[in-house]
C-alpha cells in the first residue's frame, strides 16, 4: 500500500526515500533495481525513438534518460563492488531508481506528464551526488 497521496511530490519522494534504506547494502534488492532500471530506461529509449512530443519533452527526455543511465552504472558498480560510497548517499541513488521505475508516483506514468516528477527527482538526485557521480566518472 503506497504512503502517500498521488500528486504530492513531497509524500512521494519520502516514500520512496524510506524503501530505498531498505535497499542500502542489499544485493537482492539492488539486482532487482538495476533490472527494472534497465527495462525502464529501454522504454524511456523507445519514447526518445518516436516522433512524438515537442523539443522541450525531447530534450527532458534525453536528460532524464542520460543522468539515469549514470545513476544506473553507479548502481552496477555498487552491487559489483567496484564502487563505494556513504550509506546517506546509496540511499539517494537507489531512491531515484525506485522512484523513476514506479509506475505510480506522484504523477503516475500514465498520465501524460508523468515522467515529469521522475525527472524532476533523478536531476535533483544527481545533482546531490554530484561528487559521488564524478568520483565514479575518474574510476577509470
Amino acid at each position: 500500500m503506497m504512503e502517500f497521496t498521488p500528486g504530492d511530490f513531497k509524500s512521494a519522494y519520502t516514500y520512496f526515500h524510506r524503501q530505498a534504506l531498505n535497499a542500502v547494502g542489499n544485493a537482492k534488492a539492488q539486482e532487482d533495481l538495476l533490472i527494472q532500471g534497465e527495462l525502464g530506461l529501454a522504454r524511456l529509449t523507445t519514447d526518445l525513438a518516436s516522433e512524438d512530443g515537442s523539443d522541450v519533452e525531447r530534450e527532458a527526455e534525453l536528460v532524464l534518460y542520460f543522468q539515469l543511465k549514470q545513476l544506473l552504472e553507479m548502481l552496477r558498480a555498487l552491487y559489483n563492488k567496484r564502487f563505494e560510497m556513504q550509506p546517506e548517499q546509496e540511499q539517494l541513488l537507489l531512491t531515484a531508481v525506485l522512484y523513476f521505475t514506479s509506475p505510480v508516483d506522484a504523477l503516475p506514468d500514465e498520465n501524460i506528464l508523468g515522467l515529469f516528477d521522475d525527472a524532476q527527482i533523478v536531476e535533483a538526485i544527481y545533482e546531490e551526488l554530484a561528487a559521488d557521480v564524478d568520483r565514479f566518472q575518474h574510476l577509470e
